[in-house]
């Protein structure tokens, strides 16, 4: 895993995730919009498996 030095966003306030080994990887507002970003989409995809396995069911 790439450790990356993200710009400041200051609304952000120093938050970060805590590695078991007691690591800090900060997390800006770009990997927050971008994870929900593709937590949707991947929501949206299931969504539509589902509707297309209820119609093949019948």
């Amino acid at each position: 895993m790439t450790e990356q030095q993200p710009t400041a966003e200051s609304w952000m306030n120093g938050a970060a995730i805590i590695l078991s080994d007691g690591r800090e990887i900060p997390i800006t507002d770009t990997m927050v919009r971008d994870s929900l970003e593709k937590l949707a989409h991947e929501n949206e995809t299931a969504e539509q498996d589902a509707r297309e396995l209820k119609r093949a069911a019948g």
